[in-house]
């Protein structure tokens, strides 16, 4: 099972992924990360250098395989509650960016 979260903050999207790891992992959790992570960073440094608004990217958090057996199923939106990481927001059922 996974959960979805928008990554405003594009142009810090390392950053991003790295504090909701950080988050995530006390729960066995991890962040599925885009294969194009840095370029999509790049771009989206590049698109506010051009003083236009970079697109969100949508990531998955899911069950960690490295970690111990968890039960508990992958919630974004208990995760950011409990734990709020800017330039995040929990996309939820609603699936505003992506398939």
């Amino acid at each position: 099972m996974t959960s979805r979260v928008i990554v405003t903050d594009v142009a810090a999207l390392s950053d991003v992924l790295d504090r909701i790891d950080v988050a995530a992992a006390p729960r066995g959790w991890r962040v599925r990360r885009p294969d194009d992570a840095a370029e999509l960073e790049a771009r989206a440094r590049s698109a506010k250098a051009a003083l236009r608004l970079p697109s969100p990217v949508v990531v998955e958090i899911e069950h960690d395989p490295d970690a111990a057996a968890v039960d508990d199923p992958v919630d974004a939106t208990a995760l950011l509650a409990r734990t709020p990481v800017a330039g995040a927001v929990v996309d939820g059922a609603r699936r505003l960016h992506g398939a």
